[in-house]
């Protein structure tokens, strides 16, 4: 008797859920093969390592890609309807974030799932859940090459570094940066208070903003269908363009949500490995004194900074068109906080190659002249200035156990007003 019931379930749910769509004729214009596009242009790229995902393949048996909506250095990742949808409820997308194969161990394969599922299902209750990136599903996806980690989450919408362009001289205005910084450091919040999770990453690229309705997929579902943009076809691939503006006004975005977990670590241990863009790299990962939260504080204050200045703080100056070093890096941290605690250089097992036993600076010549937070602060004045710049002050310190933790930041007065 069960299994005639199992059966007939079954039958019910192929007959009344989502059937795939069929592949569209549209006209499709043709790149040239030479040109290299989106993950071609990542460093080492390699073919091989990539999976040649297609629009309207069908994935897990489940999801079916309608677009592209981005790539980076490990992943693609692509729109995607949910064919376990009934047929009579709306459309439901997911992205489909495909990992690159090229691990060197199984085990570096699974860790970005693992963390990302253990932020997933530590405590959804959380406040700071909302702005962090959560995982739907998960599922291993064979190619041609060896086999894929595929996550599935929430479609976002554009990244930060994207939303600042939408303002005036590409930086966004206070009204705007305040409460997306307390938004952000609910998220981080959750990921250190709840999660025990060190970020590592945080930038403009790794920080999304949300849809206030999702029913605009259909729209972007329907023009890559109609209207399809441009692709190169290679012998045993496609490559596509991402569409990653959605066309929306600011007021059709929702709240930003930190992603990208695949450099996180557990800060359960001090860890002395090197992380963090160049620019946004805390002083304590470059002469080794081991790191640990606060370097996630750190990044968030040159982060915010970032975004309202168009610019970092320790940014090297437009005229210097060499490669980016540690020596020019902490030259730019000590013009603008002064000269590290020598105690904490004589705990640093690398800082010999940058100090002197008196902690004087072996490279004097680079340090730019002379100026303090409020210099560079270009377009802020009076009161609002000083409440931020004491705001900024208590992330942007040498000693990382100085540096203020997020709740306490939370409440600070520039939040709050």
């Amino acid at each position: 008797m069960t299994a005639p019931l199992s059966s007939l379930r079954m039958s019910l749910r192929g007959l009344f859920k989502s059937s795939p769509c069929k592949t569209p004729s549209a006209r499709i214009q043709v790149l040239p093969t030479a040109e290299l596009l989106e993950e071609e242009c990542t460093p080492h790229y390699n073919p091989k390592h990539f999976y040649p995902a297609r629009l309207y393949e069908v994935l897990h048996n489940r999801y079916q890609i309608t677009a592209k909506l981005g790539w980076g250095i490990s992943s693609t990742v692509w729109l995607a309807r949910d064919l376990q949808q009934w047929r009579w409820r709306q459309t439901r997308y997911v992205a489909v974030k495909i990992k690159a194969n090229n691990y060197i161990t199984t085990e570096d394969a699974e860790r970005d799932l693992r963390i990302t599922e253990h932020i997933s299902r530590t405590n959804p209750r959380h406040v700071g859940c909302n702005f962090v990136s959560t995982l739907l599903d998960s599922f291993n996806l064979p190619g041609p090459y060896g086999t894929h980690v595929c996550m599935v989450f929430d479609p976002l919408c554009e990244p930060l570094w994207m939303l600042r362009q939408r303002f005036h001289e590409n930086v966004l205005p206070l009204d705007v940066m305040k409460p997306v910084a307390r938004m952000i450091l609910e998220g981080l919040c959750y990921l250190h208070s709840q999660c025990h999770i060190i970020h590592t990453d945080l930038k403009p690229d790794n920080i999304l903003m949300s849809l206030r309705d999702p029913s605009v997929l259909d729209k972007v579902a329907e023009d890559e269908m109609n209207e399809p943009l441009p692709q190169k076809h290679l012998e045993d691939r496609t490559i596509y363009l991402s569409r990653n503006q959605f066309g929306l006004e600011v007021g059709e975005l929702g709240r930003p949500v930190i992603t990208d977990f695949g450099l996180a670590v557990t800060g359960s241990q001090i860890h002395h490995h090197l992380i963090q863009p160049d620019d946004y790299r805390a002083p304590e990962v470059i002469i080794g004194a081991g790191w640990s939260y606060s370097v996630d504080i750190w990044n968030l204050g040159v982060l915010i900074l970032d975004l309202l200045q168009g610019r970092g703080p320790f940014d090297m100056p437009q005229s210097d068109t060499s490669a980016f070093s540690n020596e020019k890096h902490l030259a730019r941290i000590i013009s603008i906080l002064g000269p590290p605690p020598v105690d904490m250089l004589r705990q640093a097992k690398d800082s010999s190659r940058y100090f002197d036993v008196e902690g004087k600076f072996r490279y004097p010549e680079l340090i730019p002249e002379s100026g303090e937070l409020d210099s560079i602060l270009s377009d802020i004045e009076g009161y609002d200035k000083q409440v931020f710049l004491n705001f900024i002050s208590r992330m942007l310190r040498w000693r990382p156990d100085l540096r203020d933790g997020v709740e306490d930041l939370l409440w600070d007065p520039w939040l709050q007003d």
